[in-house]
């Protein structure tokens, strides 16, 4: 059964000025350089495709492949959405934008709405892992936030060169503004990130259910996140999946939505007749069945 639409991950871009190791865009343009396409939403087609009421709705804007913040109107997206009585959350490095830039964008946002910071580090050390990331403007970004009427947020993701800052950056982040400071354990530690593993903080769970799951040939009972009805997916090539999970490039063209994918563009669609699909109602009803559910929702 398709849960009520409660809220919406929207991807605007796949551009992004970082080359994070852990990140699936840089580990597909190393993979595949030549195959590598940057895409954008186009905002007419999206509010055409968001035939839904969208009072209350969360829009959360966080990029599988992008930052929010390369997409070339923004701005006006985030304008369209408000003026249907959407909230924002918007997630974001924020390196390379100008601080008047930023000053338009939180001239949109609201009380309700969201800005969070994926800096994980300090200004000396946060782009062993956010790399090419641009400290000066970041700050010039927090700054404007913190000033504004929106809620912000500084995302610190424990690693080996960082777990000893780790109230370092707590206190930059009070001295600068910001409302909360959340640390969030990565899952994402491989053959090509195992160095940045760090020693004295955990990492995510989803990390062990995995390393069982590749090792296992059984099925795990689930606890999917789509379930909930606020993780309907849009991606920046502009296809619907349930979540953003499923647009991961080692499982997309293995389900239902890689394998059919005009089925689900925006462009040809509202988001009403997609959920209305019996392949996608049998997708929701026979999740269990699908490596990209059992890789990141098992249990």
């Amino acid at each position: 059964m398709i849960p009520l639409v409660k809220g919406i991950h929207l991807e605007p871009t796949n551009i992004c000025t970082l080359k994070c190791p852990g990140c699936a865009r840089t580990r597909f343009i190393d993979q595949w350089p030549k195959h590598w396409k940057n895409h954008s939403l186009d905002r007419s087609v999206l509010m055409r495709f968001l035939d839904l009421d969208l009072e209350n709705i969360q829009i959360s804007m966080c990029g599988n492949y992008g930052d929010p913040i390369y997409h070339p109107d923004l701005i006006g997206m985030v304008r369209d959405l408000k003026s249907r009585g959407a909230t924002i959350s918007l997630t974001t490095n924020g390196s390379h934008r100008k601080r008047t830039w930023w000053q338009d964008l939180v001239n949109e946002l609201s009380a309700n709405d969201c800005v969070t910071f994926s800096v994980d580090g300090v200004p000396e050390n946060f782009i062993q892992y956010r790399i090419n990331g641009d400290w000066e403007t970041i700050q010039e970004a927090v700054e404007v936030c913190a000033a504004a009427s929106c809620k912000t947020k500084w995302k610190f993701i424990p690693f080996s060169f960082n777990e000893d800052t780790v109230e370092q950056a707590r206190q930059l982040s009070m001295d600068l503004g910001i409302d909360q400071f959340q640390i969030v354990n990565s899952d994402r530690f491989d053959e090509v990130t195992m160095y940045l593993k760090p020693t004295k903080n955990p990492i995510g769970i989803k990390w062990y259910n995995q390393q069982n799951w590749k090792q296992s040939s059984s099925i795990n009972r689930l606890n999917p996140e789509c379930h909930g009805g606020d993780s309907h997916y849009i991606s920046a090539q502009g296809y619907y999946m349930p979540c953003c999970y499923v647009g991961d490039h080692r499982f997309y063209y293995k389900t239902e939505f890689g394998k059919n994918k005009k089925l689900y563009a925006i462009e040809h669609n509202t988001l009403s007749k997609i959920l209305e699909k019996s392949t996608v109602v049998d997708f929701y009803d026979t999740l269990i069945e699908h490596s990209a559910c059992q890789f990141n929702c098992g249990e």
